[in-house]
């Protein structure tokens, strides 16, 4: 498993370079950040993510900015071709659930030694709001994937590392 800078070498240098660019780009709310600054339990987080998908480098822009706030938050990356592999794994349980899920970005709480599936593909506010305007739901994409809805990915994101549903 990867570290954020072995996780940006996965692909091209050109997904590279904009996984890097839009997470320079990220700026989180100060309460944001204090709520970050101030979890004091650890939690371990494996995030199943390539950087020339554009859903993910989104997802992977915000989730690393907020795991640098605090060493509670350990975070290791694995890629698509990695995630068959039982070595990368702390047991078969792990293994499964990752082979299992299918989609990228996907974030998995690996806290309790297993693998529970957090974020599938998109946040839950957006999967939301595709399901209410379905019409729209390429246009919310487009959005999604432009760091238009970047204040609810912050949101959600939060959820996921304070644990509020």
């Amino acid at each position: 498993m990867a570290h954020f800078y072995e996780y940006v070498e996965f692909n091209s240098d050109e997904d590279r370079e904009n996984q890097l660019e839009v997470y320079v780009e990220v700026t989180l709310e100060p309460e944001t950040e204090e709520k970050l600054k101030a979890i004091g339990v650890q939690g371990d987080w494996l995030v199943m993510a390539e950087p020339h998908c554009p859903d993910c480098v989104e997802v992977v822009a915000y989730f690393q900015r907020m795991a640098k706030l605090n060493p509670n938050i350990k975070v290791e990356y694995i890629s698509c071709k990695e995630a068959q592999e039982a070595k990368q794994f702390k047991n078969d349980e792990q293994l499964q659930a990752v082979i299992s899920e299918q989609k990228i970005p996907t974030i998995f709480d690996v806290s309790s030694g297993k693998a529970e599936v957090v974020l599938s593909e998109f946040p839950q506010f957006l999967k939301d709001k595709i399901e209410e305007q379905p019409e729209q739901s390429d246009q919310l994409i487009a959005d999604f994937r432009m760091g238009k809805l970047g204040k609810g990915v912050e949101k959600a994101l939060l959820g996921v590392l304070t644990k509020v549903k």
